[in-house]
């Protein structure tokens, strides 16, 4: 059963350090294009939970949070996990008193959100920012699923399921989800999220997947046994006969980002987005600050501890 927030399209898919933080050509002229985003359009812009600063009317502080989160749930169908993160804000900080002091009536008269679907959504935001952070799109229901998972282990082992079944299908459904999540079982509080990883590659695999690897396991390569390298070159690091499937698949992602980096630094410049928002900039200013939010969506994800090179 999908969410009532599920769009079912397929996903396209700290600063130290990262994109930005290395001083590569060019970055620095992207990020100073890239204007505040609008109130509701990002976490960010969302404030975080707090208790109310009185019980009269509202500051103009909290005026404007109550503003920013409620342009948050206005964009539940496109990310549900910043519609979340405004619901809980509004109701710890109170910001709907002025208007209704019942919040689930007041929410409901406003976006027609069911008591049970906004705590539901409250309570699932924090694991769909997460996923959105590692760059995938999950649906409602998926987001959903993993929640069950992390009250019953951790953050943790919740986000490396979903990460381990994207990487593992091109496409991810609600019954896949779903398999993989009954298939799991109970797992206890102290489960080892690496462990978690290889039980769902598992459950994952097809029957021809799984032949090939019992014989991969079972036949030893004597071809290659004493060399470090299926030739026999000599390498100051042996090579690895049994290459992960998941690492080729990353590779390949990592070198279609890059393409597609290096072919929009050909494009865009800063004289060409200043004159698009003069111009039009109702059109320009939404779209640079979606590239802006995307490049920082990509420095995130690349901002990893890197071997030192020789």
């Amino acid at each position: 059963m999908a969410g009532i927030f599920d769009v079912d399209t397929e996903a396209p898919q700290q600063q130290a350090g990262g994109l930005f933080g290395g001083g590569l050509p060019g970055t620095a002229a992207a990020a100073s294009v890239v204007v505040q985003p609008l109130p509701g359009t990002t976490l960010a812009s969302i404030p975080a939970p707090y208790q109310p600063h009185s019980e009269d009317e509202l500051s103009d502080q909290e005026r404007q949070d109550l503003d920013a989160c409620k342009a948050g749930v206005d964009n539940l169908h496109n990310a549900f996990w910043i519609a979340g993160k405004a619901l809980e804000t509004m109701s710890t900080a109170q910001l709907h008193r002025e208007e209704n002091p019942n919040f689930a009536d007041w929410v409901w008269e406003q976006w027609e959100i069911s008591e049970s679907q906004l705590y539901r959504l409250i309570d699932e935001w924090r694991v769909g920012e997460a996923l959105a952070n590692l760059g995938h799109k999950p649906l409602e229901y998926h987001v959903r699923k993993m929640t069950e998972l992390r009250r019953q282990t951790s953050d943790k082992v919740a986000i490396t399921v979903y990460d381990t079944i994207v990487r593992c299908r091109p496409r991810v459904t609600g019954e896949l989800v779903e398999k993989v999540v009954n298939g799991l079982g109970f797992l206890p509080k102290d489960t080892d999220a690496a462990d978690v990883g290889s039980r769902v590659r598992g459950l994952l695999e097809t029957p021809d997947e799984a032949d090939n690897k019992k014989k991969s396991d079972d036949v030893p390569d004597v071809s290659s046994l004493g060399n470090d390298s299926p030739k026999g070159e000599s390498s100051r690091k042996p090579s690895n006969s049994k290459a992960d499937p998941l690492a080729t698949k990353d590779l390949e992602r990592l070198e279609n980002t890059l393409a597609a980096l290096q072919e929009a630094s050909k494009k865009v410049n800063k004289s060409a987005a200043r004159r698009a928002v003069e111009a039009q900039p109702d059109i320009a200013v939404p779209l640079i600050q979606e590239i802006g939010a995307l490049l920082q969506q990509i420095d995130r994800a690349v901002a990893i501890r890197l071997p030192k090179t020789e």
